[in-house]
């Protein structure tokens, strides 16, 4: 998982293969071309307890541990390596060549309007391709409990890149099945730059999902796109945009499944507590609470409807947003135990949010600093503004030497904050 450091994730790695450290530092040698000194097992011991890095050693190591230096580090892999690693990965399980000038005079893939066309692959496209990149679509999203968006947005990119590539040379069934997984891709970087906090580029891909989600004919991803719009709308505190998207999900709502009656559902919730009505709040999570139990189908996106606690995590939040301190509190007590550790921190905010409007500001404080250990970690802009919007709860204790905590996390972290002087 993310949270670990380099020098854990050498020794778990390490131990997967049944390495001794001496065994580890003689292969990395050889990678290297050294018959005699080198690496030691003592350097071996020390790089996994964080008392020296490998640099020059890195991608020896790497190399003999069989997995790539931005795995063994912990950092964003850069979008051509994404891309490139994809390709290969997919031709690979596939058996279909593609012409890789076609992707790779593009390096960003970040091209909206254009699908890429380029020379024909090397046969015609074979149905296996849709289970392929509904696989990786899966996979990805389980990412995203454990790993934070900026990892994840180019191998999401470059994903959608092929699978669109692919698509456009296909035909029947297998190219509707593609643009499906397309346009599910273009859902995932939604949320992903959602998550980032680029607002910009979260709305442009939500658009580019709607359209692919109708090029697929696929009602239920359609709806799922208007949801996701919906969520965007969310994050950017409008109410009324928010009730909206989800308003048109659910227009046809007599054909859809379980899961994205669910999702829509819950966002109108959402819209409703930030235009203040808890009564359409309470209403819209109360009908999902009848048919979450139903969900049933095998869509690759949209999977955090199934996790526990769901709804109450989604009730929780509006009475967070509705100012109902205590009943948030007594909500988020029962959920945040439990929580993963990549939604911990932003649950943690909403409780220490809750607590402050209860005015239990000791018990808020503690809650915050626990949020933002994590939030370092994670490094996403939208639980950063989570951070800001619970430190802002607390503006009656800003001078109060019960803040002094929280006051010296955030002076070391990422989030500039505005208190009294």
């Amino acid at each position: 998982m993310e949270r670990t450091t380099m020098g854990e994730r050498m020794r778990q790695r390490r131990s997967e293969l049944g390495l001794g450290q001496g065994k580890l530092a003689a292969k990395a040698n050889q990678l290297a071309g050294l018959t005699s000194g080198g690496l030691t097992r003592n350097e071996i011991s020390r790089y996994e307890r964080g008392l020296r890095t490998p640099h020059d050693w890195l991608p020896f190591l790497a190399q003999a541990l069989g997995v790539s230096p931005h795995w063994l580090t912990g950092a964003p892999v850069p979008a051509s390596l994404a891309l490139t690693d994809a390709l290969t990965r997919f031709e690979q399980h596939v058996g279909l060549g593609l012409d890789r000038r076609t992707f790779l005079a593009d390096s960003s893939g970040l091209a909206l309007t254009v699908i890429p066309t380029g020379s024909p692959p090397s046969r015609a496209v074979p149905p296996e391709c849709v289970g392929y990149f509904r696989t990786q679509l899966r996979e990805l999203w389980a990412a995203d409990a454990s790993y934070s968006s900026h990892r994840l947005v180019p191998s999401a990119l470059a994903h959608f890149r092929i699978a669109a590539h692919v698509a456009a040379l296909s035909h029947g069934n297998t190219r509707k099945g593609l643009w499906e997984v397309a346009a599910g891709f273009a859902g995932l970087i939604t949320w992903l730059y959602q998550d980032v906090g680029k607002l910009d580029q979260s709305t442009v891909w939500g658009i580019r999902t709607l359209d692919l989600a109708h090029r697929s004919h696929d009602r239920q991803l359609v709806a799922h796109a208007l949801a996701n719009r919906a969520m965007v709308a969310m994050d950017d505190g409008d109410g009324p945009t928010t009730i909206e998207m989800a308003s048109a999900a659910l227009a046809d709502e007599s054909h859809l499944c379980a899961k994205v009656r669910v999702q829509a559902l819950q966002q109108a919730a959402h819209g409703y507590a930030l235009v203040g009505d808890r009564t359409s709040a309470d209403r819209l999570l109360d009908r999902a609470g009848e048919i979450v139990g139903h969900i049933d189908d095998d869509y690759a996106w949209g999977n955090a409807t199934r996790t526990p606690l769901y709804l109450e995590t989604q009730r929780a939040t509006c009475y967070s947003r509705l100012r109902l301190g205590p009943e948030a509190v007594r909500l988020w007590d029962q959920i945040v135990p439990g929580a993963r550790w990549r939604n911990s921190d932003a649950f943690a905010a909403r409780r220490a949010a809750a607590l402050a409007d209860s005015r239990q500001p000791e018990e808020s404080v503690e809650a915050l600093a626990a949020a933002i250990r994590v939030a370092v970690q994670v490094d996403s802009a939208r639980l950063w503004q989570e951070l800001q919007l619970t430190w802002e709860r607390l503006a009656p204790w800003h001078d109060a030497p019960v803040t002094d905590e929280v006051r010296a996390l955030l002076a070391h972290s990422s989030l500039r904050i505005n208190h009294r002087d």
